[in-house]
């Protein structure tokens, strides 16, 4: 979105600041008037519905595409693939071990991300809704991907547009990220990625730059450069 905020000023003349809280942080940014579309990989909640119609805002969600959530181990980790019920048994603490999934014998450190992440909201839906109290809290995908690549025993969870070759992407029931026709219409983990506005508040400039970002090529190819998949 950086990317197309560049592009949309040197079209336009007209700057747009982005910054990057979080999911829920944004929501609750835009819900208090700070900002005038709301980037997120996450369904409007009902909390956030709630006051929004309190406060008399008028939502409508625009569809960019969807993102893939990849778990990820270190490349020294021997375990290449999982099924969906061991990942959820990991993140419950049913399984505490790799020699349970054919690896070593050694404890598995879990790795979650904060509460704020739209990331982490897509993993509770899907895979555990309340995670065991031995997991670490990390506050971005980046810091998930050193924290992985430190450490042959960890096992954590990204965006798929962040996948790097100092981290290994696991099979999820045998699917692979290199087929990304299968991927995309198979992989049990994906979220939809949206731009939130007020329809009260929806100003010209506010429309003109929606329609860019969703209308624009050169803004759909930096949208699949960065590994997303459109809707």
């Amino acid at each position: 979105m950086k990317k197309v905020a560049v592009q949309f000023k040197e079209k336009n003349a007209t700057d747009i600041k982005i910054t990057a809280p979080g999911s829920i942080g944004g929501m609750n940014d835009f819900l208090a008037g700070s900002c005038d579309i709301l980037m997120s990989s996450s369904n409007l909640l009902p909390p956030h519905a709630r006051l929004a119609e309190e406060k008399g805002i008028n939502i409508k969600a625009f569809l960019l595409g969807y993102d893939i959530i990849v778990p990820i181990v270190n490349p020294g980790n021997g375990v290449t693939n999982i099924s969906l019920g061991q990942l959820k048994d990991i993140y419950t603490g049913k399984i505490l071990n790799w020699s349970e999934l054919g690896g070593e014998n050694a404890l598995i450190e879990v790795i979650h991300r904060d509460n704020n992440s739209g990331t982490c909201g897509i993993w509770h839906r899907t895979i555990a809704p309340a995670t065991h109290q031995e997991s670490a809290s990390l506050v971005s995908n980046s810091s998930v991907l050193a924290a992985i690549a430190e450490n042959e025993n960890a096992i954590g969870y990204i965006s798929s547009s962040f996948l790097n070759s100092e981290i290994k992407p696991l099979k999820v029931d045998g699917i692979d990220i290199g087929n990304q026709k299968t991927w995309t219409e198979n992989y049990p983990i994906k979220r939809p990625l949206f731009l939130y506005v007020d329809e009260n508040k929806f100003t010209e400039t506010v429309k003109t730059f929606i329609i860019y970002t969703l209308m624009n090529e050169d803004v759909k190819k930096i949208f699949h450069g960065r590994g997303f998949f459109s809707s």
